[in-house]
């Protein structure tokens, strides 16, 4: 009977320590930075955040597009045109390009060129 319940718990202490070394290899491969930032879209009221200074920004897939033009709009650009996976929008004489890439299956990866707007909600409220 003792030899039984030593496999079950070093079958157990395997089980724990694969789910861990999986965890961290997601975490590595992602990103702990992508991690909070993913995070934080299924926690809080928001559907794009901020991934860096360069004009890279995250979003959930849902309404993906249509969250790209509505948030575009409140910055006072208008849409003129969708070329593949490029949306361009113009405002004053200036243009700006948007290019979208499917990440991690669930979540819209945005590029800005030139960073020449701000597409991140601006307020995280979390939801209850």
């Amino acid at each position: 009977m003792k030899k039984k319940w030593r496999i079950i718990l070093f079958s157990f202490i395997g089980v724990i320590t694969l789910l861990v070394i999986l965890g961290a290899t997601y975490i590595n491969n992602v990103g702990y930075n992508n991690v909070k930032l993913m995070y934080m879209l299924n926690t809080t009221n928001v559907s794009i955040v901020q991934m860096d200074e360069e004009g890279q920004y995250l979003g959930l897939k849902l309404n993906s597009n249509q969250t790209l033009k509505d948030r575009m709009e409140r910055e006072g650009w208008k849409f003129e045109q969708q070329e593949g996976a490029a949306f361009f929008f113009t405002k004053e004489n200036k243009e700006a390009v948007v290019s979208t890439e499917i990440w991690n299956r669930n979540y819209v990866l945005y590029r800005v060129d030139n960073n020449v707007v701000n597409i991140a909600d601006n307020q995280v409220q979390q939801t209850p």
